[in-house]
């Protein structure tokens, strides 16, 4: 089979020339090879002989117009081409097996394949609502997903290893191969365990923050960002985070069960807020808040499965179904709401004014 590559130049850079009709078998060749460092090893995984792999090699390497490995007695090497083909070759690679797939959908015969990209923050409660109405509506697709930072996002949407992903947008994101649409606008708290000396009480100020451990997401986090910021605009360097987690999970059971503090969506603790086991901190600080955005590679449309869990996840935010309960976005309102405007002389928690001293 052939891939005819026909926006190879916005896809590959400034190998897109070299790329307009490569061979999808020696392409998954290469990367076979690159993967376990031997000819050999890699003809017997593919159950072809040497010489035949050479010559598909071979015959890649004159498409592309530069050699792939430098061969040696314990194996081969990429040279520096290789290198830069790699991440090209895993996207083209990934890209036909999703285009296989949903073709296949579109034709009522196989399954397609949704692979969604999702900070962990987010998972719990836009996941399982969306799984149940795609799966009504298409039973035969299947989702697959990735939970990580949005960094992390970032990067694995870069390498078509997943369709879009529903994060942040960080300064640092190449706006030039990732497209950003807005989806929601979410409230960040800062939480501790409903009998933590913090909690309940009058609004605190960084400085009483400052008095507890921390326990916060890696970097790469959005809401670690947010957390800087925070402290930032209190006048003080964050504090030395004791623990570091990507685990909502474990994010909540730490501080549910002991001092920690962390900053977590307000959709994150809900339940737990609900049953007495977490709350939010009040803080003399203007609110703070996490715009969650839809990420897509550039110059390529979604294809079915992937486009059918995107339209469940847009419907089920506006709609407020599901676990949400309620609309973290009304209809007749911008989709990012913004922040209320701070008066002269008023000092605001969670929302609300308050007397008390800035």
């Amino acid at each position: 089979m052939r891939l005819l590559v026909r926006h190879g130049c916005v896809l590959l850079g400034r190998y897109g020339q070299f790329l307009m009709d490569l061979n999808l078998r020696e392409i998954s060749y290469f990367l076979k090879v690159t993967e376990l460092g031997s000819l050999g090893s890699a003809a017997a995984a593919l159950a072809i002989s040497q010489p035949a792999l050479s010559r598909a090699l071979k015959r890649l390497e004159n498409r592309l117009g530069g050699e792939l490995f430098v061969r040696h007695t314990l194996g081969v090497d990429l040279t520096a081409f290789g290198e830069a083909f790699v991440p090209h070759a895993r996207i083209l690679r990934a890209d036909a097996d999703r285009t296989i797939a949903d073709l296949n959908l579109l034709k009522g015969a196989a399954r397609g394949v949704a692979r969604v990209g999702i900070v962990p923050s987010a998972a719990s409660f836009v996941l399982p609502p969306v799984f149940e109405r795609a799966l009504r509506r298409a039973p035969e697709i299947e989702i697959h997903v990735v939970e990580a930072p949005s960094m992390q996002l970032a990067a694995e949407l870069e390498h078509g290893n997943i369709d879009f992903a529903i994060a942040s947008a960080l300064p640092t994101q190449n706006t030039e191969t990732i497209t950003v649409s807005d989806l929601l606008r979410e409230q960040m708290f800062v939480v501790a365990r409903c009998s933590h000396p913090l909690a309940g009480g009058d609004p605190c100020t960084v400085d009483d923050l400052m008095r507890f451990p921390w326990i916060v997401p890696e970097r790469g986090n959005a809401i670690l960002l947010e957390l800087r910021k925070m402290f930032m605009r209190g006048g003080v360097e964050p504090p030395r985070a004791s623990v570091a987690s990507n685990s909502v999970h474990t994010l909540k059971l730490t501080v549910a069960s002991s001092d920690f503090l962390t900053m977590l969506p307000a959709m994150a603790f809900r339940h737990e807020e609900e049953q007495g086991l977490l709350a939010p901190v009040r803080i003399e600080l203007p609110d703070m808040f996490r715009d969650l955005c839809v990420l897509r590679r550039a110059a390529r449309p979604l294809l079915p499965a992937a486009n059918l869990v995107l339209s469940e996840i847009r419907d089920l935010v506006t709609s407020g179904k599901g676990a949400l309960q309620e609309p973290l976005v009304r209809p007749d309102k911008p989709l990012l709401t913004q922040p209320k405007e701070r008066g002269p002389g008023v000092s605001y928690v969670n929302g609300l004014p308050h007397a008390g001293p800035r």
